[in-house]
């Protein structure tokens, strides 16, 4: 059977592997047979000999097993277009009668400095790489949503800061809401038609920082963005800040600011927020309570 895309580069026979059976330069096989005298791991009886299947023929065998004989939605990566996902495509509608599925959507390579990640050239990372250097694996899910599955990404340590950066920015902001809201439905539907767009993830990423940032209600804020991180998968209602155990005088001051500040004492307040300022910390006020950050120096 012949792929119509190889015709198409001009692929030479024999340039990249032996023709062997082929009759053209552009077939492929359904079935391999076994090498003579030798025993594979898997291979099996056929009324054509002992082999196994081809690869393009193994895939359209279980898409059909699982999936039926024409389903919605067919992923795979870029490299999957010229060859194997156009051999797939004839053979199930040779078989069949009808195309494989409605939408093919490819993911783009993710390249590491400008180059292709291949574990052949050595030149692959994995999330414990990230991890064994102090990043939260959802640093890179956030670099990840900030390009779209059609465009390749290029890792770099640098984009990955600015994404670490990113998500933290979300984190503290989600974290700062209150309770007890009610979903923006204007807010949602914007972001669900960035999706409904070829899955168009960092615009949907976008109305998720102007939900942050907009003017509505705090706690419809936290219960929009809780709705959209539902796709977005950074896990904001489960991120707690680290606990800063602050000296016990750095305590003792941020408790008399809390009780001034519930006494409306606002002049004892601010003093006191200079005081714990002076001695390197910011107090948070929430709804909850306050929270103690160590300052940054500068």
């Amino acid at each position: 059977m012949r792929g119509r895309s190889l015709v198409d580069r001009g692929l030479d026979a024999g340039h990249r592997v032996e023709q062997g059976e082929k009759r053209h330069p552009t077939d492929f096989a359904l079935w391999k047979f076994s090498p003579p005298g030798q025993q594979r791991q898997m291979e099996w009886d056929s009324p054509w000999g002992r082999g196994f299947p081809g690869w393009h023929i193994e895939c359209s065998a279980m898409a059909q097993k699982y999936l039926g004989d024409y389903f919605d939605i067919h992923c795979g990566g870029e490299d999957h277009i010229p060859v194997h996902h156009t051999n797939e495509i004839a053979q199930t509608e040779a078989r069949v009668g009808t195309r494989l599925a409605n939408f093919w959507l490819h993911g783009y390579f993710l390249l590491l400095g400008d180059v292709k990640m291949a574990k052949a050239a050595g030149e692959f990372l994995r999330v414990k790489a990230l991890t064994d250097r102090g990043y939260d694996p959802l640093a890179y899910r956030y670099l990840c949503l900030t390009g779209h599955y059609r465009s390749q990404l290029n890792f770099t340590f640098e984009a990955l800061d600015s994404a670490a950066t990113g998500l933290e920015r979300m984190r503290q902001g989600f974290y700062a809401l209150p309770d007890g809201g009610t979903a923006d439905g204007a807010l949602l539907e914007r972001f669900t038609a960035r999706l409904d767009d070829d899955l168009n993830l960092p615009r949907a990423l976008a109305v998720a920082w102007e939900t942050l940032r907009g003017d509505h209600a705090p706690a419809a804020k936290r219960a929009t963005l809780a709705r959209m991180d539902a796709v977005l998968g950074l896990g904001l209602a489960q991120w707690r800040p680290a606990r800063v155990e602050a000296p016990a005088q750095v305590q003792a001051l941020a408790q008399a600011r809390a009780a001034a500040r519930a006494a409306r004492d606002f002049a004892e307040a601010d003093r006191l927020r200079a005081a714990l300022q002076a001695a390197g910390y910011d107090m948070e006020d929430r709804p909850d309570g306050f929270r103690l950050v160590p300052r940054k120096p500068g």
